[in-house]
């Protein structure tokens, strides 16, 4: 056994094996396993490859694997189709199956089976039965699309109507066929559409079209490797070029051809170039060279034994031999033919009475058939009530379902309906204790404001009538004094209707929080500058220790009140000879800062009613300085506005720590 048919046989176990064992296959490895059954016939081990695919049927058998047995007999069909041209036993093979396949419904297994008979059909001539069995295996693939399979079905059309004559509709076919694999990216379908197609055109003696397909068959298979395929087209080209007189390319085509077979060792395929290649030579009348051409041939043909090359090799043989006077080795040649010949056409009356045979015995066998698909439509029928009267039923249910739900719905909606008025009503209730609350606040705070008002105005009025009433009386001095009296009254006034307009901005939203970039040091040393003169006349240090940039993206106006008004609080309650302290912390998530001082601080108390509106603190500074009390409130508010948190520490007779921490953007 050779090296290439020891290769082959154990391609064929595994391939075998795969599609006979119950693990699914897949679409192309599926279309590979039938396709294979057709490839390089006469070249594979017979009588080993029959008892390996009989033997997968008992095994499926005994374990009463009917998917198993049915792929199985689909097997053993295309093997007595294909090799031993039994057709007879083919198609008792491929019945066996489809009446397996029909009881379970097995889809895939029957669309191989359909193509397998087709097959049968055709290789008879019964053209018209081979469609209808293409055409029911198309109805399957049509219900579940495989593309590999949909390929294979516009071959087969493509070849059936090639063989009974229908040109046009199989060129149709093919160029289906490369529509359809140009779009899946399948360039070895597409490259055999080609080929087909240059075929059909060399049959309708369109050499120059046929000759272009067939360079473009040849593109694709050389792209991919196929050197097998690259020797056929090569082949074909080199015989469409000897059609057209061009015998100098023909010639270059097929040694090129010859030289791929060569190193492929294909026997059939070298006796076929070594023929070609002859037949050129002695179109040339170089005899010498044609006959060493044809010797190789049969010299290559002895193991695959292609009956028809040794044929044409000995017929030139002889006529070459004529043309070199050698009338022996010419009748010796001739004797060879003549006997192969006879041989062949003894063959074929043998393969044609056997034909007549199968095809009388297998037309026996459409009753079977008939008879498998009367059944088969009876039970698809009976299928198709039984489905229809499910989907009634589904139908029955769908509806009460859709009842029970719209009921379940309405429930649920009720439910969800009385929670959400439930949880307005108490949105409402607890939005009116608010409102309750908010007004209570603002008479609250409108009474704070009044008194604080009230005093500055007192003072103001008090301060007025003795300038009016005591004028004369009152001496420069004395002026003097009631006039920085009602000077530190109009500030406090001021500082109270300026910390009050900036608090009811705030609250009627008519302060725009929008952020700059700017740096928060500058900020607090401007601040510092400020007050500088305040923190003087009372012999206060302000120590600054921040950084000397911080840059943040922040509302840079309500951060320069919050400092201004704990810078200014800080000198209000230091007495003289304190130290304020300013300091500026920043990390990547927030920038802190904090204003110490070494005042009279306070206590838990009073720490308790800071920031609240309805609960204003308001003390006198070391030097009797009056507060607005809105101050720290307004603190609160815009460094909220800004993202961060204030708060402080303090402690009686100790001094106090206020604190700010804003987000670092």
């Amino acid at each position: 056994m050779s090296l290439r048919v020891k290769v082959f046989f154990a391609f064929m176990v595994l391939s075998l094996s795969s599609a006979i064992s119950s693990v699914a296959q897949s679409d192309d490895a599926d279309v590979a396993w039938y396709e294979s059954f057709f490839l390089d016939k006469g070249q594979r081990p017979i009588e080993e490859t029959r008892r390996l695919i009989e033997g997968q049927q008992l095994q499926a058998k005994e374990k009463n694997d009917k998917p198993g047995e049915a792929r199985a007999l689909i097997a053993l069909g295309l093997f007595n189709l294909a090799e031993v041209h039994d057709y007879q036993q083919s198609m008792e093979w491929l019945v066996r199956s489809l009446a397996i396949e029909d009881s379970l419904d097995l889809k895939k297994e029957m669309f191989f089976t359909y193509l397998a008979i087709a097959r049968v059909y055709e290789e008879v001539g019964n053209y018209s039965k081979s469609k209808d069995f293409l055409e029911d295996a198309k109805k399957i693939n049509d219900a579940n699309d495989q593309p590999h399979r949909k390929a294979l079905l516009f071959s087969e059309f493509g070849r059936l109507n090639a063989a009974s004559g229908n040109i046009a509709t199989a060129l149709e076919n093919y160029e289906k066929l490369l529509d359809h694999a140009s779009q899946e990216k399948d360039k070895q379908r597409e490259a055999d559409a080609w080929f087909y197609i240059g075929k059909l055109l060399t049959r309708d003696h369109k050499y120059k079209e046929a000759l272009e397909d067939h360079k473009k068959s040849l593109a694709l298979r050389r792209e991919l490797k196929d050197r097998s395929g690259e020797a056929v087209s090569l082949n074909e080209i080199g015989e469409l070029y000897k059609a057209m007189d061009n015998q100098e390319r023909a010639l270059a085509n097929h040694l090129t051809a010859l030289e791929i077979r060569q190193r492929l060792k294909e026997g059939k395929g070298l006796a076929e170039s070594y023929n070609n290649i002859g037949i050129l030579y002695y179109q040339q009348k170089n005899y010498q060279r044609a006959a060493a051409n044809f010797q190789q041939s049969l010299d290559a043909g002895r193991d695959a034994q292609p009956l028809d090359q040794i044929k044409k090799s000995h017929e030139y043989l002889s006529l070459c031999y004529k043309e070199l006077n050698d009338y022996k080795k010419a009748l010796e040649a001739k004797e060879q033919f003549l006997a192969i010949h006879e041989l062949i056409q003894g063959e074929k009356d043998a393969q044609e009475l056997l034909e007549r045979q199968n095809k009388y015995l297998i037309e026996k066998r459409e009753g079977e058939i008939s008879k498998l698909e009367v059944v088969r439509t009876q039970r698809e029928k009976q299928i198709e009530e039984q489905k229809q009267f499910r989907n009634f039923l589904f139908v029955l249910i769908g509806f009460a379902l859709i009842i029970a739900v719209l009921i379940l719905y309405l429930y649920i909606a009720k439910q969800r309906s009385n929670k959400v008025l439930k949880a307005a009503n108490e949105k409402v209730s607890s939005q009116n204790e608010q409102l309750q609350e908010l007004n209570a606040t603002k008479d609250k705070f409108f009474s704070i404001i009044g008194h604080d008002l009230k005093g500055p105005l007192n003072s103001l009025t008090s301060f007025s009538g003795l300038l009016i009433n005591h004028t004369d009386s009152l001496s420069k001095d004395e002026i003097k004094m009631l006039a920085k009296d009602l000077d530190k009254s109009l500030k406090n006034l001021f500082a109270l209707l300026e910390n009050l307009l900036e608090w009811s901005r705030s609250q009627t939203g008519n302060i725009e929080f929008k952020q700059e970039s700017f740096d928060l040091a500058l900020l607090l040393k401007e601040s510092e500058e400020l007050l500088a003169t305040q923190a003087q006349n009372k012999k206060i240090t302000i120590l600054n220790e921040g950084k000397t940039t911080i840059p943040v993206k922040l509302h840079k106006h309500s951060i320069n009140t919050v400092v201004r008004n704990l810078l200014s609080n800080a000198i209000k309650f230091t007495p003289e000879g304190g130290i304020i302290t300013i300091n500026a912390q920043q990390n990547r998530k927030e920038v802190m800062i904090s204003i110490s001082d070494t005042g009279v601080g306070m206590s838990e108390e009073v720490m308790k009613k800071l920031f609240k509106v309805g609960t204003k603190h308001s003390t006198k500074g070391t030097a009797e300085e009056k507060g607005t009390g809105l101050g720290l409130i307004l603190c609160k508010e815009f460094i909220e506005k800004n993202g961060g948190q204030i708060g402080v520490n303090s402690e009686e007779g100790k001094g106090s720590v206020f604190y700010f921490t804003l987000p670092n953007q």
